[in-house]
């Protein structure tokens, strides 16, 4: 799912933009989605990635590769015989590798191997860790370039002819997109030991040999981008090396009686998901408390009661439209739908390796944080969910095992909203609206109560907010 495939927010009707598509709106649609001059002159305008703010690394040269040799005649002659090579199948595995910047296909890899094996809750960690190494790495690998100014096989034989639609616009030792390899599959290993054996080390020896096959960089440049890769991947992943799962909780802050969460049907989940999530790494937050919301209204007050109607009224009137907005925003982890519109942003506007691997991990890190102080707030209250209170509710999918204020998937989304209208500001009506809508989808499907929702929103912008904060400072604008 792409932002141009979701809902069209600034409209009097529920229009989707797939809807859209070919119709008299069309061409306004795709007018003011276009592209920013805002955005391209930041690009063009910032400084040199080397000198961005890491977040993994104490700085940019960190783990700098020692200076190469100049590459020898095996070197050439390698690449020479798989020029010659360049078979139809050759060249539509390079396309898949080096048609945009590397982060993205990595990301798409991530979010289905994720999907398939992680919690929601994990995912958001997850891809936290996996976007702020693949960023340092992109960051890491451009100061070694810049420091050794190692210049494209091209250039060292003229008979070498980079793959048309290839870029060799920098200097190949190490290569960046050899770096982006070597660190999404260290961590995406680490994150799934129950992977099949090699499963991400193959892709990332698959994406690097599509550099060398495409004539944009030798041997020696990928086999040094591997490592610098890899050496920020094991780094990220001892950042949260502490974090701890759910069974390691010993049940204690657990508040009980009239008002407070319960297991839920239809499973009856018990102990509750992720009760130590707020210990877990923070990017960003000085504490897992820093945001923390005000308590929700008290059980069986006139406050309490009118969320409880609010969320009764919700699901006896809940349209065709809520319905199909509720499944799409409960079918997959936030954090996917977030990379895929980020994903989208990204291609609509052109950005280049370093900027769309900042953009990524930049939302990543406010999806990430914003967990944290969601999931703070929810083992502080620990909120009954509206079915404990009304078990006659018609809820549209089983609600998730935990407590219910605030709501995450409006914590998050509204994190990643506020840093994607820092980074894309043509669209912030869009990323604001689709923000909302994932924290009104919660009551729509019968899981959340009104207040959980605009609490989430309120504390995932404070996350965002000071994301963006970073941004402003990290050298990029």
């Amino acid at each position: 799912m792409t932002l141009t495939d979701h809902v069209l927010p600034v409209s009097s009707h529920p229009f989707s933009r797939r809807t859209l598509v070919g119709s008299s709106l069309a061409a306004a649609v795709a007018l003011r989605l276009s592209a920013s001059p805002t955005l391209a002159a930041r690009q063009d305008d910032s400084s040199e990635p080397a000198t961005w703010h890491t977040w993994i690394l104490a700085a940019p040269d960190e783990l700098r590769p020692a200076a190469p040799q100049d590459p020898t005649s095996a070197e050439i002659d390698e690449l020479l015989g798989l020029q010659d090579a360049r078979s139809d199948e050759v060249i539509a595995t390079i396309r898949q590798w080096t048609s945009r910047p590397a982060v993205l296909p990595w990301t798409e890899v991530a979010n289905a191997a994720l999907d398939e094996s992680l919690s929601a809750i994990r995912m958001y960690r997850g891809n936290g860790i996996l976007q702020a190494a693949m960023y340092d790495a992109v960051v890491a690998a451009y100061d070694a370039q810049d420091a050794f100014n190692r210049p494209t096989p091209s250039s060292f034989d003229d008979r070498i002819t980079p793959l048309e639609g290839v870029a060799a616009d920098r200097p190949s030792f190490p290569s960046a997109e050899a770096a982006v390899a070597g660190a999404a599959a260290a961590v995406l290993t680490a994150l799934l030991p129950d992977a099949s054996p090699g499963r991400f080390t193959d892709l990332a020896d698959e994406a690097t040999t599509a550099l060398v096959q495409a004539g944009v960089a030798f041997p020696s440049d990928v086999e040094a981008g591997l490592q610098l890769g890899r050496e920020v991947g094991e780094r990220a992943i001892a950042l949260a090396a502490d974090d701890q799962p759910g069974s390691a909780w010993d049940g204690s802050g657990r508040l009980t009686g009239p008002g407070y969460w319960e297991p839920t049907p239809p499973a009856f989940v018990d102990p509750p998901q992720e009760p130590l999530a707020p210990t877990w790494h923070r990017w960003v937050l000085e504490r897992a408390d820093q945001f923390r919301p005000a308590p929700p209204p008290a059980f069986e007050s006139p406050a309490w009661r009118s969320q409880l109607d609010a969320v009764r009224e919700a699901v006896s009137g809940r349209t065709f439209e809520q319905a199909r907005m509720a499944a799409f925003w409960q079918g997959s982890a936030a954090s996917t739908e977030w990379n895929n519109f980020a994903i989208d942003l990204i291609s609509r506007y052109g950005l280049d390796l370093p900027h769309a691997a900042r953009a990524l991990a930049l939302t990543a890190i406010a999806i990430a944080d914003a967990e944290v102080a969601a999931w703070d707030g929810k083992y502080t209250y620990w909120t009954a969910r509206p079915i404990t209170i009304d078990p006659e509710l018609d809820v549209q999918f089983p609600t998730p095992p935990f407590p219910s204020y605030p709501s995450a998937h409006a914590t998050v989304s509204n994190a990643a909203a506020v840093v994607l209208t820092h980074l894309f500001p043509n669209d912030a009506l869009d990323l604001l609206a689709l923000a909302s809508e994932a924290a009104a989808s919660r009551a729509w499907g019968g899981i959340h109560f009104p207040v959980d929702n605009d609490a989430g929103q309120l504390l995932g912008r404070q996350v965002g907010y000071l994301v963006t904060e970073v941004a402003r400072d990290d050298g990029a604008e």
